[in-house]
């Protein structure tokens, strides 16, 4: 059967964000939203193209419920990459869908379900 999320691809640029991530442990890539169609909300195994260089990525979509933002974002926590890449146009590749956007009642439980989400990526296989 083929991937339903084979070819789908969006471009963005990468604008500075809350630094939520970051301060949680897994900084991210936010990217300036266009008009251009999204997936649904959730969590995705990702591929993320920097340069001509691609790597593996876990990316969210949503709204960020757990800090009541309401606006939709999307950001990519890159593996093995610590570079400043504000300003630079990256193109994201979604692999797989993980799981739905969920509101946790704290951040450590977030930040529990991000390792669990991170080691489900990190055990597919990303072609």
């Amino acid at each position: 059967m083929k991937n339903e999320m084979e070819g789908l691809s969006i471009n963005g640029t990468v604008v500075k964000g809350m630094s939520r991530g970051r301060t949680m442990g897994f900084p991210t890539a936010n990217i300036l939203l266009t008009r251009q169609p999204l997936p649904q909300n959730g969590v995705y195994q990702t591929k993320v193209k920097i340069d001509g260089e691609i790597y593996e990525s876990i990316t969210n979509i949503g709204t960020n419920p757990t800090f009541g933002s309401g606006q939709i974002t999307v950001e990519s926590h890159i593996f093995d990459f610590d570079s400043d890449i504000v300003g630079k146009n990256i193109e994201i590749e979604f692999v797989k869908f993980i799981r739905n956007e969920k509101k946790f009642d704290s951040v450590n439980e977030l930040v529990a379900q991000i390792k669990l989400d991170i080691e489900q990526v990190l055990s597919c296989d990303f072609t």
